[in-house]
Order: C-alpha cells, then sequence, then structure tokens
C-alpha cells in the first residue's frame, strides 16, 4: 500500500496525479515487522489506517459541507444570495437553514478529523520506532503526546516535519477549534454575506480559548490551505520516518 499526495480538499483520490509524492506504507509495516514483530505490526497497521482514512474523512466532510451551500446559492447573481439567506427561495430549493445548519456539522467534523490526524502521526511515530518496548522511553500511553515524544527523536528528519506540522499557526488555530468544541462548547458556523470584503461563504464566529481570542475565519480558505499543507508535512514526516525504521534493522 502506497499513499499518495492528495493535493486539496476538493480533489478525491482518483485525481491525483502521477507526479504525486509517494509514502510507501507496505515497507514500513514490513520493516516494523522485522524489527519488533507480529504484535507491533499490528498496531503500527491500525495506526496508519487511522492517519490515511482521516485524510478522507476530511475531504468527504469539507465537499459535503460546499455541496450543501452550493444548492442553495450556486448560480444565483450576487444580489440574490442575502434573500436566499432569508429564506427567499426556501419553497423552491428546501431551507436555507437546513443546509447551513447540514454545512456547518460538516466542517466541525473536517476541522476534528485534519486536527485528529496530527495525534494519529505523533502514535504512529512512537510505535514504529519501537518506543513503547523501551522502559526509557515508553509513556503511558494516554498521555502520549508530540512534547514527550519529540524528546526521545533527536534531530531526526521525521521530528523537523512534524515540528512544522504542529507549529503553525493554522495548525494551532484549529487545535484551539477543536478543543473548544470539544469540551467546552462547540463554536458556531454560519454562512456571512461581507460587503466590506465583497465575498460571501461560510464562517467560523470568533472564540476564546485558553486565554487566546481567535478572530473569525472564513472556512473555506483557511481549510483548503491548512489541508494542502499538512498534506506536505504528512508526506515529509512519513517518508523520514521510513528512512528511521529502515536505518534500525
Amino acid at each position: 500500500m502506497t499513499y499518495v499526495i492528495a493535493g486539496d480538499l476538493t480533489m478525491s483520490n482518483n485525481s491525483i496525479s502521477i507526479e504525486s509524492m509517494r509514502w510507501d506504507l507496505a515497507a514500513l509495516r514490513d520493516n516494523v515487522q522485522r524489527l519488533f514483530g507480529d504484535d507491533q505490526r499490528r498496531i503500527v497497521s491500525n495506526c496508519i489506517r487511522s492517519v490515511v482514512d482521516r485524510r478522507e474523512f476530511s475531504r468527504y466532510h469539507y465537499r459535503e459541507a460546499m455541496r450543501a451551500i452550493a444548492a442553495k446559492i450556486d448560480g444565483r447573481p450576487d444580489y440574490e444570495v442575502m434573500a436566499a439567506m432569508m429564506g427567499a427561495y426556501d419553497k423552491e430549493t428546501g431551507s436555507f437553514e437546513d443546509a447551513r445548519f447540514t454545512a456547518y456539522l460538516h466542517i466541525v467534523a473536517s476541522v476534528h478529523n485534519m486536527r485528529a490526524v496530527a495525534d494519529n502521526l505523533v502514535h504512529l511515530v512512537y510505535f514504529a520506532i519501537g518506543m513503547n518496548l523501551d522502559k526509557d522511553t515508553c509513556i503511558e500511553e494516554r498521555r502520549i503526546s508530540w512534547n514527550k515524544v519529540k524528546e526521545s527523536l533527536g534531530a531526526l528528519g521525521v521530528r523537523r516535519d512534524l515540528d512544522a506540522l504542529h507549529s503553525h499557526e493554522d495548525f494551532k488555530y484549529l487545535a484551539a477549534l477543536d478543543n473548544h468544541c470539544k469540551h467546552r462548547g462547540i463554536v458556531d458556523i454560519g454562512f456571512t454575506v461581507s460587503a466590506v470584503e465583497d465575498t460571501h461563504g461560510m464562517r467560523i464566529n470568533a472564540f476564546s480559548y485558553e486565554g487566546t481570542d481567535y478572530p473569525q475565519r472564513w472556512v473555506k480558505p483557511l481549510l483548503n490551505a491548512e489541508y494542502q499543507r499538512q498534506e506536505t508535512q504528512i508526506m515529509l514526516a512519513g517518508n523520514h520516518l521510513n528512512d528511521c525504521v529502515a536505518s534500525l534493522l
């Protein structure tokens, strides 16, 4: 099995170009088995599947969100978009509020999976290099986190890649948003028309978390940019992890 970089949220796996980056997942699983045995391979295989599946979950939920809104406003001139928001065309196309809520729930799900894939990657690195099998590097499972795992990685390339994934401001924003939604309350996401910015679309409300204020953000540019950035960092980290595991043989 090979993981191929997808490009952006609007693309399906069928639209990936032949020049795209690749990550040889079969080689990773096989080398883990040679090093640590069948049980460790099974754990690593589950981590790999979770990374791959969460990327597809992110794409699916984003596309469904955009599809729900597009059904209400695509093809309408700008002056009709506000009327659509107010329900002027509900008898023709169904409730705009229902479409907005459908988009909202899919966006929350997409954000969750884009945030959670980073945790899955940390666990993958932890198990792939056998940290759980060494008393000096073993971490209580519920306490496995990037801050703890990276201490054992030294100057390895995979550490630099995952540091870059976690340290970007857009990822920090998504992490705060996801944590707020999971623990405190779901941040509302509405459809907005902005005359100032001359645009319209789904927009995440401003919120505060752990003493930091986060501004309103437009969904489409935020998630598309972060998804593409994550694809690159995942691919780099994956290939460096393969190199790291192979070097242990």
